[in-house]
């Protein structure tokens, strides 16, 4: 018997999301497509496998934009930049239009694998957004145990806001991460190594509850996107993401629990190349600023100042 098939449509209707999350879905990995004639189409499997946590599919690499033009100098390195959150493809998109011999590419690697990369020399730039409780700070804390030994430059990009992904209307009456420890409460978290897990591991230490009574915490979903993707399919009863995921799904409210620092980091080694400053330059720009600024989730104050 053949398996069934879906379009982004119906995909969307099932996972009660907009048409639009579902192609991101699959431009990020998050939800893999089958290209049939001019058309894309999920099969049933790979749609039941999203909303089942535990699984973890993801593409690592995805390209923003592929120049096939050959220039005389030849085509430098590619520039691989981590990081899940949209600005960080618009950002490839701006400086690989200023630097066009560049090849921006992006991995949708989390925060704290992503720092491992960079370490490894396998990424150009890693972002991060690793809430440290003792200090109530982000990233600074981390960076010089995740890259010893060497000098990195740390900018910023932006705050947003994070909460808690809940059913329409609360149902569950759901007000903060001690909800987590209640018998009726099933989270969808999230991999290890994403800021998001980070951030969930560190509020449950910071409360005294223990990972192993929260039900649902050891099966984990790979993205934002797939987290609340359970949440609206009744899959689980509470998830922790962006208000940018949120709004992308209709059948789902958003709880804000507090404001996170996202930072990009790049090593000193490289920070003179010609493509690295084009990304500076970009993420320091009027132009670009009032570009994040228009999608009106973000606080871009003092975004391109440099950290450390």
């Amino acid at each position: 018997m053949n398996e069934k098939l879906y379009t982004p449509l119906e995909a969307a209707e099932i996972l009660k999301i907009k048409k639009n999350t579902v192609y991101e879905m699959i431009k990020r990995g998050t939800l893999k497509a089958t290209k049939m004639g001019k058309q894309l189409r999920i099969t049933e499997s790979d749609l039941n496998h999203l909303i089942t946590p535990g699984n973890n599919r993801t593409e690592d690499y995805d390209y923003v934009k592929s120049p096939s033009t050959d220039y005389s100098g030849g085509r430098t390195e590619d520039i691989i930049v981590c990081g899940q959150d949209i600005v960080l493809d618009m950002l490839c998109s701006s400086a690989h239009t200023l630097c066009r011999s560049a090849r921006f590419i992006r991995s949708y690697e989390g925060s704290y694998n992503g720092l491992l990369s960079l370490y490894k020399d396998e990424v150009s730039v890693a972002s991060a957004h690793i809430w440290d409780y003792k200090t109530n700070s982000y990233n600074l804390p981390y960076i010089s145990s995740l890259i010893p030994g060497e000098k990195v430059h740390v900018y910023h990009v932006l705050n947003r806001p994070i909460g808690f992904y809940i059913a329409k209307g609360n149902p569950k009456n759901i007000c903060s991460i001690e909800d987590f420890s209640r018998e009726d409460i099933h989270i969808a978290n999230r991999e290890k190594g994403s800021g998001i897990r980070i951030l969930t591991d560190s509020l449950l230490l910071s409360h005294n509850i223990t990972p192993s009574l929260v039900k649902g915490y050891n099966k984990a979903v790979s993205s934002h996107l797939a987290a609340a993707a359970i949440v609206a399919k009744g899959g689980a009863d509470c998830a922790i993401g962006s208000k940018g995921t949120a709004l992308q799904m209709p059948s789902i409210d958003f709880l804000f629990l507090r404001d996170e620092q996202y930072d990009i980091v790049i090593k000193e080694a490289d920070i003179n190349r010609p493509e690295i400053n084009t990304l500076i330059k970009v993420l320091n720009s009027r132009e670009f600023a009032d570009e994040i600024n228009a999608i009106g989730l973000y606080d871009i104050t003092d975004m391109g100042k440099r950290l450390l």
